[in-house]
């Protein structure tokens, strides 16, 4: 009778053990395949990354080009108003 509990418990062990090994490959996929997602990610944001810098640098350059025409405008609308000033004159 002993012995057949024994062969018994080594049989649920057996059957448990290879639960266990079937989970533990599943979770292993599981790992490889967030791991690939995350490489990925980082590729993802290290581009973004390089397009957010190069998007940086042509707002600086739009901005320096806005300054420009700002302070060209300001001649030009003073000079107007002396065109205007000196036609009034006249």
């Amino acid at each position: 009778m002993k012995v057949k509990d024994v062969e018994k418990k080594a049989d649920a062990l057996l059957i448990e053990n290879k639960r266990l090994v079937d989970r533990e490959k599943i979770l292993e996929m599981c790992v490889k395949k967030v791991e690939s997602d995350n490489k990925s990610l980082l590729k993802k944001i290290e581009a973004d990354q390089t397009e957010i810098d190069i998007l940086k640098v042509k707002v600086a350059e739009l901005e320096e080009e806005k300054a420009r025409k700002d302070e060209q405008n300001k001649y030009i609308e003073m000079k107007n108003k002396e065109l205007e000033a000196a036609k009034a004159l006249k």
